[in-house]
């Protein structure tokens, strides 16, 4: 990999992140006046407004950001590889259902790290910070639909939460896990 496509690759990866941060602050019903909400909402509604005016959101899920990873994840490697002068459009068009099968495990994997990064952010903050912090009482909204769960089963153990470190560990399970069963090592290219 050639240094601009570290630099698409590591681009697209960020915004990939932000766009998915974008779809779980508005299904977790996050507070969208929070100012980390609005510097969100700000990078990504000029690529996801002209998309929700076809595909409207279901359920609170942001369809369009779904979307919107989704296409990005399938077209990153073509990209990558016109970058990397190994691009024919004879192998891109015979690979249509292969870049098809990367944009969903794309979509996936950012999900999975989105998640990974906000129980990480939000575990590591409560550690130093105490009090009404915008930052942690964002991070408690996006974290709580998937700790929530995970809190019920544990039993009460006084100040310490367990549940992040049990979440870490059964997201980097499942990444191990889709290493083993998806086919022709995808699950590493993604």
């Amino acid at each position: 990999m050639n240094s601009i496509q570290y630099l698409v690759n590591s681009l697209l990866g960020v915004y990939m992140l932000v766009v998915m941060l974008r779809m779980w602050l508005q299904y977790c019903k996050a507070d969208f006046y929070n100012p980390i909400s609005q510097a969100v909402v700000k990078l990504t509604d000029p690529v996801l407004n002209p998309i929700r005016k076809t595909f409207k959101a279901y359920k609170n899920i942001d369809i369009a950001a779904l979307l919107f990873v989704f296409l990005l994840g399938l077209i990153k490697y073509p990209l990558l590889a016109i970058l990397g002068g190994t691009w024919s459009f004879d192998t891109v068009a015979a690979n249509v259902g292969l870049f098809a099968l990367i944009g969903v495990l794309t979509l996936l994997k950012i999900f999975g790290e989105m998640i990974l990064y906000v129980i990480f952010i939000g575990a590591v903050l409560s550690w130093f910070r105490r009090g009404n912090d915008p930052l942690a009482y964002l991070l408690y909204q996006l974290g709580e639909p998937v700790l929530s769960p995970i809190r019920r089963l544990l039993p009460k153990t006084g100040m310490i939460d367990f549940s992040p470190m049990i979440l870490a560990f059964v997201l980097f399970w499942l990444d191990k896990v889709m290493y083993d069963i998806v086919p022709f090592g995808l699950w590493k290219i993604v």
